[in-house]
């Protein structure tokens, strides 16, 4: 028997050390200096059972490299449903400056519009259940004519199959209102994901139509009325060095809600992507994360060890003009497309580009020894394609430590939940 590659001894005080490992997602916390079972390898006799339970301690001949990327090539090829995404536009009626796309006036073709439809009918007929989710640009600029007839075409052929539908969307939230939240409610539409960027007076010089505009209030409103129809909201929070010590005063304004309410949103904290000394970002997001949980709402700090939509075999994001990609997080106007769909609802990948994509995470020799691949799964496969000696933690066994300690937190805050 020897230990896991894939733990992590971290002291907690003097006194209390941990171990986590990344393959089970288990922590032990124990008296004791965790470094010194690391280093000496020597469990503790009282700890022994409890450290083989939770795969600290495997056989001797145990591959668990190749047991997670077999564990985790199920899961993403796994066809008991397909997730469609679609852009109505990329046209949009905020202008954030971190927003990595180029917006400009467009809108969802007829007659791709139709090739959408043939495409959820084949995997319904298939057996499959649908997710639908709503992208851009903002997906609701075009909630009538385009969202709305959409949502209904295809619960009512999923419910022809005898299939299983839900729907949600990214967007600023703004141009909701209660009558159509309500019908959303009664559409299988389950999420949606809307943006903050800071407290009521960053936010409203962030993200505004004209001077003086109050978009924060509007936008916070919105959310109160998706949660109070029984929606629930990840509610991502934009960290930059400028916006971070106003991200606690946002709690506030929900505090009008229950308590069944409020556990219906899940703040999501994130790092706007040209913000430079991330490290210093990411230990005062914690004051933010408390501020939440604190007023009994859901929070968490950047989350890994879940599988990204764009890394399962059965997902697409079909674009307003019928180009398709795997990922989101694209300015659809200057890269290459993945592939298209055709006339007869069929997507058609161009130059093997899924295949590349679902192997381009287990091909980093990096990753073979990392203690935190489980948790990472080697990071982002866009980042993978586009660069072959990538980490997502840089290298850094400093960072792979934060990571853990985060996971950890987020563990047992669910655990008291």
């Amino acid at each position: 028997m020897r230990l896991s590659k894939f733990n992590t001894y971290l002291n907690v005080s003097n006194r209390i050390g941990c171990v986590y490992n990344a393959l089970s997602d288990k922590t032990v916390v124990f008296r004791g200096n965790a470094k010194e079972i690391e280093h000496q390898n020597n469990v503790p006799s009282n700890l022994y059972s409890r450290f083989q339970e939770y795969g600290m301690i495997v056989d001797n001949e145990t591959d668990e490299y190749s047991q997670f990327v077999d564990w985790a090539k199920e899961i993403e090829k796994d066809d008991r449903s397909f997730h469609l995404i679609i852009n109505p536009t990329l046209n949009c009626n905020f202008h954030c400056s971190y927003c990595y796309e180029s917006h400009f006036t467009s809108k969802l073709e007829d007659e791709i519009l139709s090739r959408v439809e043939k495409l959820v009918i084949k995997q319904l007929r298939d057996g499959k259940d649908l997710i639908l989710s709503f992208f851009g640009g903002e997906p609701l600029l075009h909630y009538n004519d385009i969202m709305k007839p959409l949502i209904m075409f295809v619960k009512e052929k999923a419910e022809f199959y005898g299939r299983a539908f839900l729907c949600n969307m990214t967007s600023n939230g703004y141009l909701l209102n209660g009558e159509r939240v309500s019908w959303l409610s009664e559409h299988s539409f389950t999420n949606a994901q809307i943006t903050l960027d800071g407290s009521r007076e960053i936010h409203n010089k962030i993200r505004y139509r004209f001077v003086g505009d109050n978009t924060y209030d509007k936008i916070v409103g919105n959310i109160k009325l998706l949660v109070r129809h029984g929606i629930s909201v990840t509610l991502r929070l934009n960290c930059t060095n400028s916006n971070i010590s106003s991200l606690s005063d946002i709690a506030p304004s929900f505090e009008d809600l229950s308590e069944v309410e409020k556990r219906r949103i899940m703040v999501d904290t994130q790092i706007v992507w040209q913000e430079e000394s991330k490290n210093v970002l990411k230990d005062r997001m914690d004051t933010v994360v408390s501020s939440f949980l604190d007023s009994g709402i859901p929070a968490s700090k950047m989350d890994f060890r879940g599988f990204c939509y764009a890394d399962r075999r059965n997902s697409c994001l079909v674009n307003f003009n019928g180009d398709v990609y795997k990922c989101t997080a694209r300015d659809f106007s200057t890269v290459p497309r993945d592939g298209f769909i055709n006339e007869e609802g069929d997507v058609i990948w161009e130059n093997d580009s899924l295949n590349k994509r679902m192997e381009a995470k287990f091909r980093n020799p990096h990753c073979r020894e990392c203690r935190i691949f489980p948790l990472c799964h080697g990071g982002c496969s866009t980042n993978s394609l586009e660069n072959h000696d990538y980490c997502m933690h840089n290298f850094s066994e400093e960072e792979k430590d934060r990571t853990v300690k985060d996971r950890i937190v987020r563990n047992s805050t669910i655990c008291r939940e």
